[in-house]
C-alpha cells in the first residue's frame, strides 16, 4: 500500500495519479439536506455489516477502500446519493444500475442511484458483497 506524501490518501500502485488536497467528509456534506445525509450514512452502515473499510473523501466523491477502492458517493441531492460499485463483471440490472462504465476491460463501475433506505434491499447488497470483494482484490488471488 503505498501512501501520498503529500495528502496521505492510500493507493494500491505506488505513484497512483490522483486528486492530491485536503479534503473532508464533512466538507462533503457541508450543506446538503438531512435526507440525503440519512441515506449517506445508511449506505456506510449497511457496508459494515459486509466489513470493515477506510473511508477517503476526494475532491469529488467520498470513496471506500480496503486494499483498494470499491464503491463511492458521489453525489447527494436533496433526497437521493447517487454513487457506484467497482465490480469485474458487467451486471446489467437497470432495477439497480442506470450506467455502467467499462474501465479498459478490466473493471465495470456501476452507477446507482438510492431514494430510499429499502432501495438497499438484498439484491443490492449481494452487488454490494460483489464490489467488497474487489477492493479486497480477491479477484487477483
Amino acid at each position: 500500500m503505498w501512501i501520498c506524501p503529500d495528502c496521505h490518501q492510500k493507493f494500491y500502485n505506488k505513484n497512483q495519479s490522483h486528486s492530491c488536497g485536503q479534503y473532508s467528509m464533512e466538507g462533503f456534506l457541508a450543506g446538503k439536506t438531512e435526507r440525503a445525509k440519512e441515506l449517506f450514512y445508511h449506505f456506510l452502515e449497511e457496508y459494515k455489516t459486509i466489513g470493515e473499510y477506510e473511508i477517503h473523501p476526494v475532491k469529488t466523491r467520498v470513496a471506500l477502500l480496503v486494499l483498494m477502492r470499491f464503491a463511492s458517493i458521489n453525489k447527494l441531492g436533496p433526497d437521493f446519493i447517487d454513487g457506484h460499485l467497482v465490480l469485474v463483471e458487467k451486471k446489467d440490472d437497470p432495477s439497480i444500475f442506470y450506467k455502467i462504465n467499462n474501465l479498459n476491460n478490466r473493471w465495470y463501475v456501476h452507477h446507482f442511484r438510492i431514494y430510499d433506505s429499502k432501495d438497499i434491499n438484498g439484491v443490492f447488497k449481494k452487488y454490494m458483497q460483489l464490489a467488497y470483494k474487489v477492493g479486497l482484490r480477491e479477484h487477483v488471488g
